[in-house]
């Protein structure tokens, strides 16, 4: 708060992996919705002039959506005033967060990470849990494609995911792959023409 922060993102974490138990311990002292209430308190007391603005994880991967919407909207009594999400890849995921929105006034605030490759693809698919690339977003790539060919999938990919989200989502984050910004570039460029095109439509 001193060094003029204002805006912060609250989440439990993951559990340490069962490789590394033996020799680092998981301490769950303060959950998220925990801190979250923590927050409220300081901003009561302390910051009500210049107050924070905090936000949770939204998990609508999550086989019981309805249990994800009632501790969203514990997170939203703690405080919290937006939602990011894991990456988007899928239709699925779109009308999952559509019912979500539909249950729930609050901000949800998109992820988007384009795919660079075929093996990128698949190991987001099969590796990082909570992520869904289906099998359609996969077949869009090919071993042999060449690294520009690949990316230009990927950004084609990403502009239809938030042209496909653009009445569910309150905002977009982006996550960089592999440092790779000129993609993030081009994605943004994509998606104000697009915006443009429909506000002169």
């Amino acid at each position: 708060y001193m060094n003029g922060i204002r805006n912060f993102l609250v989440v439990t974490g993951d559990p340490v992996p069962s490789g590394e138990r033996g020799s680092v311990t998981s301490v769950y002292d303060y959950h998220s919705v925990t801190l979250m209430n923590y927050l409220r308190q300081l901003n009561r007391e302390y910051f009500s002039d210049d107050p924070i603005a905090y936000g949770g994880a939204l998990n609508y991967g999550r086989k019981n959506i309805d249990a994800e919407i009632r501790r969203m909207q514990k997170k939203c009594e703690a405080g919290a005033s937006f939602f990011l999400t894991q990456p988007i890849y899928s239709d699925e995921d779109i009308e999952r967060i559509r019912y979500i929105k539909s249950r729930i006034d609050t901000k949800i605030i998109c992820g988007i990470m384009p795919l660079v490759s075929y093996r990128n693809a698949l190991f987001m698919k099969n590796e990082i849990t909570g992520i869904n690339v289906p099998d359609e977003i996969i077949a869009q790539y090919d071993k042999d494609m060449s690294r520009e060919e690949a990316q230009a999938v990927g950004v084609r990919i990403a502009v239809k995911i938030a042209e496909k989200s653009g009445d569910v989502a309150d905002g977009y984050y982006f996550m960089v792959p592999f440092n790779r910004a000129e993609m993030i570039a081009e994605i943004l460029e994509k998606m104000t023409a697009i915006d443009e095109i429909s506000r002169t439509e």
